[in-house]
């Protein structure tokens, strides 16, 4: 089942998170929004400030109106220090400050030839849409998470870093704050092969991921990394995930699971779930289960096309589609000739010519052998070297002739 086990690797961010880099990034490298990490990292100055003050809103595309704000408390100081600070707000950003409020300032220096850079010098980095605010029950965790990573430093990071990253994302991931723990969960995806977990964390790791007080969503993000980083057996950790997940969850978490079908014991979750589950559940169990080959799982569908509703059979004929197997096809076509719906039976038969068509389409054509004829290291025969080398000297003798009249004009 290649097709199933390279959905595997398909990025946790297609549920939770997105994996855009390989690397440890830099601000303004990540399309919807930073996390708190990468906006430290981009941050010139950063501090908890209070909104003393915010400019009139701009008529059209006039600039952004300055904001005044009264520092609280220094995380990086930059090259000033001062007690009130002034910025304007990031272009791209979509931020709405208000006079009174305590939040996270993350800022960076403008560029000398801005206009009134000398009287406003900084502006915020541009980072989420909506803002920090800092509030007594969650201030000080917001706190000392941004001390943690204010204190990496500011810029490009050597792969020496990625321990210091790494003891600073695991200790996020368990934060109460369910944002922070957003953030620290993207900072590993993003992060692809550099080790910032390990061995080492498992234990701690896995702790999170049997919390049940903790966001399901969040498990299920942190369990695909576990498996993507090979630090967890694939599969066994998602059977308690798909049992624990509450009902306004639970359809995400078996989206999730669908990539995990090839695992035996996944597939009998999914099926109890096709079986026993309530609707929503049910439909998006059978919708899991259509994993190219997965034979163990054309039974439970097969009973599925004969239950209610439609939408249940509809997803069990489409996961029967996909296994593709002799006894899946036989399924889908006791359904197209004898269903005792006429809508169920016309399913079945676009089904049945998608099967039909992708098994009449022609085999893809077999790589082409080296021969005596051919050059080892382009794998041209000698009519081929032949044809480039006279395709080569026509465009010289173009490009000539097009001097030449130029010179002549």
């Amino acid at each position: 089942m290649p097709r199933a086990r390279a959905s595997l690797y398909v990025s946790a961010t297609s549920v939770v998170f997105l994996a855009l880099a390989p690397a440890l990034v830099e601000a303004h490298t990540i399309p919807g929004g930073l996390t708190l990490h990468q906006m430290a990292s981009a941050a010139d100055v950063i501090a908890a400030a209070r909104i003393e003050r915010v400019g009139p809103e701009p008529r059209g595309a006039g600039p952004l109106p300055p904001v005044e704000a009264r520092i609280l408390e220094w995380f990086r100081e930059g090259d000033t220090k001062v007690e009130n600070i002034r910025f304007v707000p990031h272009r791209h950003a979509d931020e709405k400050y208000v006079a009174g409020e305590e939040i996270l300032l993350f800022l960076e220096r403008r560029r000398p030839d801005a206009k009134d850079a000398a009287a406003v010098p900084y502006q915020s980095v541009e980072a989420i849409a909506d803002r920090i605010v800092l509030v007594p029950a969650t201030r000080a965790t917001w706190i000392d998470a941004t001390r943690a990573y204010a204190a990496l430093g500011k810029g490009t990071r050597t792969s020496a870093d990625a321990a210091a990253l790494g003891r600073v994302t695991v200790s996020m991931l368990g934060s109460a704050e369910p944002r922070i723990v957003t953030f620290a969960l993207r900072d590993l995806t993003l992060a692809g092969a550099a080790p910032l977990i390990g061995e080492a964390d498992v234990p701690a790791l896995t702790r999170l991921l049997d919390d049940a007080a903790r966001p399901v969503t969040l498990r299920v993000g942190l369990l695909m990394e576990l498996e993507r980083r090979k630090l967890v057996p694939v599969g066994p950790s998602w059977i308690p995930l798909l049992r624990a997940a509450p009902p306004n969850d639970r359809v995400q978490v078996i989206r999730a699971a669908a990539a995990r079908a090839f695992v035996p014991a996944v597939t009998a979750e999914l099926a109890s779930i096709l079986e026993k589950g309530e609707r929503d559940a049910a439909i998006a169990a059978a919708r899991a289960l259509g994993a190219e080959g997965n034979e163990a799982a054309v039974e439970p569908l097969g009973r599925a096309v004969d239950r209610e509703p439609d939408e249940l059979r509809f997803a069990a004929l489409g996961s029967l589609r996909r296994v593709g197997s002799p006894a899946a096809r036989e399924v889908i076509a006791r359904v197209a000739k004898s269903h005792p719906d006429p809508e169920t039976r016309r399913v079945a038969t676009t089904e049945q010519n998608l099967l039909d068509t992708r098994a009449a389409a022609p085999p893809p054509a077999p790589a082409a052998t080296s021969s005596p004829s051919q050059s080892p290291g382009t794998g041209l025969g000698r009519k081929g070297i032949t044809s480039v080398i006279v395709a080569v000297l026509l465009v010289c003798l173009v490009v000539f002739l097009r001097k030449g009249k130029g010179k002549s004009e």
